[in-house]
């Protein structure tokens, strides 16, 4: 029985490469043909800032995904569409939020370097995503469904971001269900009810008129 090798492959070379540590012939990692082909990549931020879903009662579930986004692109990278597929098929979700809408106020400071961020300019106004800079940040939404599932686990969703040039890059998202009690809704800004209440009635009237 011959033993198999087993090498890095050349995406988690880059990420030793960009950790600090030295690699001599990335070229000769695994899949970095594969790799070369797709020019950007997806990576969902760990440590204490962690992607989350607060259920937040009836009407409210508020989703918060940590996104690194980077490009080996000399000329840099433009996001022309994206989408994310929620964990539940019945959420309609709405990405117009900012982190300060979703994040209760005693759970703010895991987030602090990931408020002030040009994800959003990148994902909704074509700003240039360049090689060397990558751009870290919150993608915050809210839903006006409500989660029907035990809570205090983790679910998955699917982000599926497409550059200018078409190539097409998915990431699956493991995200923490917080429960209403740890969410502390009360804490939300009025802004993100109004907007919710608002998104519900449209939900109302068109579930209405089918």
């Amino acid at each position: 029985m011959r033993n198999r090798i087993f090498t890095a492959s050349y995406e988690r070379g880059l990420e030793l490469i960009a950790a600090g540590c030295p690699l001599d012939y990335p070229g000769s990692l695994a899949r970095h043909s594969a790799a070369q082909r797709k020019t950007f990549r997806a990576q969902q931020v760990e440590g204490y800032a962690e992607s989350r879903i607060y259920a937040l009662g009836a009407m409210q579930t508020g989703y918060l995904i940590c996104l690194r986004l980077v490009t080996d692109c000399p000329g840099g990278t433009i996001i022309s569409d994206w989408g994310v597929v929620p964990p539940w098929e019945n959420h309609i979700v709405i990405w117009e939020y900012g982190p300060l809408d979703i994040i209760p106020n005693g759970q703010r400071e895991a987030y602090r370097d990931l408020l002030d961020s040009r994800l959003m300019s990148v994902l909704n106004e074509r700003c240039l995503l360049r090689r060397g800079y990558p751009v870290e940040g919150l993608l915050c939404g809210c839903s006006a469904q409500p989660i029907t599932e035990p809570v205090d686990r983790f679910v998955y969703s699917q982000l599926t971001l497409v550059d200018d040039r078409g190539t097409r890059v998915t990431l699956r998202v493991a995200m923490r269900v917080i429960s209403p009690v740890a969410a502390r809704p009360d804490t939300f800004q009025k802004r993100a009810g109004r907007r919710l209440h608002e998104f519900a009635s449209e939900v109302d009237s068109k579930v209405g008129r089918k």
